[in-house]
This record gives C-alpha cells, structure tokens and sequence, in this order.
C-alpha cells in the first residue's frame, strides 16, 4: 500500500491553550508537516511544530496577506484556522487562499458570522425551535425589563469566558452595559454544562458527535470532564450542525438544568476540550486528514463514556542560545 503524501497543515493561533495538543496529535498521523503561526515568537505551540511563524495579530490589516505569504513559502496545502476573531475575516478570503492552493478548512461567511456573533446565535436557535436561554442585547433588557434577575453577561463576540459574569439586579446590569453597549444578557440556568464536539464533512454534512460534561472550567476551557452517552443531545446538535451548515470540526456548548438542555453557544472551531473527546475514541483530528486526502473517515468505533479528563500545568524549556 502506498505511503500517504505529505500534507502541510498551516495551524494558527499557536499560543492557545489547546494548541500544543492539536499540533502534537497532527503530527503523530503519517505524512502530516505542521507549521505553526501566531503573532507572540514565545507560543507554546511552536515548541511543538515542524516549523513556526511570527505573523502579525489578527486585528492587523497585514494579516491575511502575511498567511497568504506563509501559504505560499511553506506549500501548505491547508490552513487550519482557531481564533474566533480571524474566522470571518478568513472565511470572507478563503478565495485567496484557494486560489494558491490552500484550503481553508472552516464553515461558510454565513454560519461563521451566526456563530459567533451570540445574538445571532440565539436568534437563529430560537427561530429554527432549538432550546435555547432567553437572550437580550443588555439596553432592551433594561428598556423591557421581559424577564428577572439574576442574568449572565457576556460580550456579543467573544472567547474563553472573558467578560461573562452573572449579575443579580438591574442597577449592576446597567453598569457595566454603559461600559460596554454591546453586552448581551441572558437567561441564567443552574446545571449540567455539557460540550458537544462535533465533526462535519466538508461539504457541511455532519458524520458525529461527542457528548462531554464540563466538571469545571478556568477562563472559559474546560479543566476538568467527563465523556457521557446521550443519543437526545447528539441528535439535536446533529440537526444545530446541519441547519447552520457547519464544516469541519467544531462544538455546541448548552446547560441542562433539569427540563432538559438548552443550547447557548455554537463554536465553527475545535473546542478547548477537545482532547478528551479524541481520547474517548472520537477520532477528529485524524478523520479530518483522511478527508483532506479525499478518503472516508473512520469514526468513533469503541467511544468510551464515562471517561474522566484532568488537565494539569506542563512547563516547556527553550534555550535561546541554541535555537
């Protein structure tokens, strides 16, 4: 049987949290190259890559042109974007990349812009009648007063559970939206956190999903899971992922707090707890290369519910002299 050919995979945002995860599970599948990219030269991520990148920050006019650059000197033959802030602007270039032969793999401008723009997250759940918390822009809240305290706070465009914070009356609510007009409120719901990651051809049709509990969080990332078995929430992230469409990998986040879950957020991205998924037995990472090659992915074949996930602090040494 024929070796697979090389595939170059330009994965940016190389200073996250779950990057270095990403980029080492890369390149353990045979006949994958890993070029990492982010705007900091001291990323993790690059400790762990084939080779590394400084590019400029994603808020920079030059940074489409500089992965552009990047593309072309390395070859790659995907692009394998992970900030929330670069999606739309790259989901609205992907012809430039194309172009020079590089695929982005993300899902279309328009589920991107509803995905993570939260209002229209919430508009487009709550209009398709999938479960979702009451959501309003922070200054409706307050001119309507349609529904109580307490509410949970959180920026319209934001990751990692930066500026989400519950507050319990409207003086408190009217404080912070005068510090942000953007904020959105919504319902708040004690229970069950769960995260669904999922993965859809590229094509936007949806092949699975993996149902994990979030036992606890640290800035948004899930530091502590569970794997767990519920047909009823796969099969409405199932129908969440093909209404959108979703491409690739990505994750629906929702709370059941006793009458059932309710979805509050769809990432068109990798979630941050994605390795416990991968290590139940959801084979994301390399069903998504056997569909870069144009073969038929292999799915979960022996998931493991009830898998606990504990994650920890692991230090990397750089001697700068010798690099």
């Amino acid at each position: 049987m024929p070796e697979p050919s090389t595939l170059t995979v330009l994965r940016t945002a190389a200073g996250s949290a779950v990057a270095p995860f990403v980029i080492r599970a890369l390149r353990r599948i045979e006949g994958v190259r890993v070029v990492a990219a982010d705007s900091d030269p001291l990323s993790c991520g690059f400790a762990f890559a084939d080779r590394s990148v400084v590019v400029p920050r994603a808020d920079s006019p030059e940074y489409v042109a500089a992965l552009l650059d990047v593309c072309e000197r390395e070859a790659a033959d995907w692009l394998f974007p992970d900030l929330d802030e670069e999606l739309p602007l790259l989901a609205r270039e992907r012809k430039r990349f194309e172009e020079r032969g590089t695929r982005v793999v993300l899902s279309e401008a328009r589920a991107i812009e509803r995905t993570v723009d939260k209002l229209e997250t919430a508009r487009f759940l709550g209009e398709r009648g999938f479960p979702t918390p009451k959501t309003w822009l922070a200054a409706d809240f307050l001119a309507g007063r349609d529904g109580g305290f307490p509410l949970i706070l959180k920026p319209r465009r934001g990751r990692g559970g930066a500026g989400v914070r519950r507050v319990d009356g409207a003086e408190e609510l009217d404080f912070h939206r005068r510090r942000n007009p953007d904020l959105l409120a919504q319902e708040w719901l004690r229970g069950t956190e769960y995260t669904i990651d999922t993965l859809s051809d590229l094509q936007g049709r949806f092949l699975y999903a993996s149902v994990r509990e979030r036992i606890a969080t640290d800035s948004g990332i899930s530091i502590k899971g569970r794997t767990a078995r519920h047909p009823g929430i796969e099969g409405q992230v199932r129908a969440i992922a093909e209404a959108l469409p979703l491409s690739g990998p990505a994750c629906v986040q929702g709370i059941d707090d006793g009458s059932g879950i309710r979805f509050t957020e769809v990432n068109p991205r990798l979630g941050g707890g994605v390795a416990l998924s991968i290590a139940a037995g959801a084979p994301i990472l390399s069903d998504l290369v056997r569909l870069l090659r144009g073969e038929p992915p292999v799915g979960p074949t022996d998931f493991r519910a009830g898998l606990v996930m504990l994650r920890h602090w692991e230090e990397v040494f750089i001697d700068e002299e010798h690099r």
